[in-house]
């Protein structure tokens, strides 16, 4: 099985934009502009890693049989990801959110990743978000970026 946890991506240095601001539009609330709210829990229905050398090269790892879920409390987040056979990794930390972006920083580290957003209804779209995969399961990570789809739960 390919290792699709951001928490190993984390540790190996998983870098996404470490701006020092959020276009003035931080919502620590989780309202969005479309009115809906983004607390909750999120589970994936796709989490698509996508090579940032070849967009061809593309690995979803929700259809290889792992989950990931997304829980997002007033002010922080707590993100799950289970691969068969494996126990669960989690990821803790604090996130904000404009009307179409959403950070994630986990705590203890010095970066965070940042995605587009888009809520509709029940799904959260997510996309763009910079991280490293081994898409060889060779032990090398490369540079990819993440794509989310979330259904709330």
């Amino acid at each position: 099985m390919r290792i699709c946890r951001i928490v190993t991506l984390a540790v190996v240095g998983a870098l996404v934009g470490c701006g020092g601001g959020d276009g003035g539009g931080s919502n620590p609330t989780g309202a969005s502009a479309t009115g809906g709210g983004l607390t909750g829990t999120w589970r994936a229905t796709r989490a698509e890693y996508v090579s940032a050398s070849n967009s061809s090269l593309r690995v979803d790892t929700v259809a290889q049989g792992s989950s990931l879920t997304l829980a997002l409390e007033a002010s922080s987040f707590g993100l799950t990801i289970t691969d068969p056979g494996e126990a669960p990794s989690v990821t803790n930390g604090t996130w904000r959110s404009s009307s179409d972006t959403l950070t994630l920083s986990p705590a203890g580290m010095p970066f965070s990743w940042q995605f587009d957003m888009n809520l509709s209804g029940n799904t959260l779209t997510l996309t763009g978000g910079g991280v490293e995969f081994d898409f060889n399961a060779d032990g090398a990570f490369e540079q990819a970026r993440l794509n989310l789809t979330l259904v709330r739960q």
